[in-house]
């Protein structure tokens, strides 16, 4: 709808409440302003009421959020010709549903700005839902827009202020409805508004924050990442991962292992056993990234209830942590993977032996381990 809220009515013994000023002048408003509590309310009513015509009239499901409306079109027959080629027939179309809205004034955008006819994909929410696929993405603008405000806010020399930080938050909550995995990005950011005194002081960002957008600005430079909707198929590689302080990072996969020491140094700048479990389960991560898997969720064991528990919620308190969820999921999410990190007793998991020293069979050890990210070569090394 265009201007929904300027374009819902008032009743009159509500307008001299509702007035706004202009160059000294009072002016009564017969429809309602954007910004008030009881705004909302008022749009939901006739918006609401327009959904009930439409189901009256067999237009259904029709859903709806504030003034943004979508319709589907469901086949009421199906005939086959005599070479097999399916023919829908449906029971309405757009122009059915304008011949119910026309007499009510309904104010839709016009159809080639922001409406559509019926068609396997549809925009809502601010995102494209295509119905063929079952897939879930941006669309090219969106991604434009949203590309140029994260990297505005990379490159700019002036120090944010609070609605700066604000208006980033919004944007990449809105997007993590599609990116799941992108939770870990939001708290240096609600960390980060938090700190401000005022509406009008500036704070200089702080390296978590600049790290998430970097992870943002990564994601949205590929404009063609979908996020699949179908259940994923769920894989067990016979994937087992544990880390020590005394001694490193075990991984067994399969029948081969690998191991990592940790350097001496490691430990410091909030760098703790959580981290280096985390840092277990991500290295697990770039193991299966190598065997180019995509649209599934894939099971890795641990006895870390910690870091299980972190990557679940999608957060850590730790930065050092967080930071390797934010590097786990910057691996996942264009192939749409979901990782499932499992709870198994220590008695039973299969790294036990290597994260302590007790490395496997020569001939079993990884033949080429997984690169290491850039940012782990001080602190680890491959035995």
């Amino acid at each position: 709808m265009i201007h929904a809220y300027r374009n819902s009515p008032l009743t009159p013994t509500h307008k001299s409440h509702v007035t706004s000023m202009w160059h000294g002048l009072i002016y009564i408003n017969h429809c309602m302003m954007e910004g008030l509590s009881t705004a909302g309310n008022i749009q939901g009513c006739p918006a609401d009421v327009l959904l009930v015509i439409f189901k009256s009239k067999s237009i259904s499901p029709a859903l709806k959020w504030v003034n943004d409306f979508v319709l589907f079109c469901v086949p009421s027959s199906t005939a086959t010709d005599a070479t097999d080629t399916n023919t829908n027939a449906y029971s309405y179309n757009l122009s059915s549903v304008m011949n119910i809205t026309n007499p009510l004034r309904v104010p839709w955008h016009p159809i080639k700005v922001k409406c559509q006819d019926f068609g396997p994909t549809v925009s809502y929410v601010g995102f494209i839902w295509n119905l063929e696929d079952h897939s879930l993405s941006l669309s090219p603008k969106k991604y434009l827009k949203y590309l140029k405000k994260v990297c505005s806010f990379l490159c700019s020399s002036d120090s944010p202020s609070q609605n700066h930080g604000m208006s980033i938050l919004r944007t990449i909550q809105h997007i993590s409805f599609m990116y799941r995995d992108s939770r870990s990005t939001l708290l240096p950011f609600a960390s980060f508004i938090s700190k401000f005194p005022n509406d009008f002081t500036t704070c200089h960002a702080p390296k978590s924050v600049l790290e998430s957008l970097r992870w943002w600005e990564a994601i949205l430079l590929n404009p063609h990442c979908a996020h699949s909707l179908k259940p994923c198929q769920m894989l067990n590689p016979d994937l087992w991962v544990n880390a020590s302080t005394s001694w490193g990072i075990g991984i067994i996969h399969g029948n081969k292992w690998s191991v990592w020491t940790l350097m001496p140094g490691w430990k410091a700048e909030g760098r703790d056993i959580s981290w280096a479990n985390s840092i277990a389960l991500e290295l697990a991560v770039c193991i299966l990234v190598e065997y180019n898997l995509c649209n599934c969720s894939i099971i890795i064991c641990s006895d870390n209830t910690g870091v299980i528990g972190a990557y679940d919620k999608g957060r850590s308190c730790n930065i050092p942590h967080n930071d390797s969820i934010n590097h786990i999921t910057l691996y996942i999410v264009p192939s749409n993977i979901m990782i499932i990190p499992t709870y198994v007793a220590s008695t039973l998991n299969r790294a036990n032996p290597i994260y302590c020293g007790i490395l496997g069979p020569s001939h079993l050890h990884t033949d080429l381990p997984p690169v290491l990210p850039p940012e782990l070569n001080p602190f680890l090394w491959n035995v």
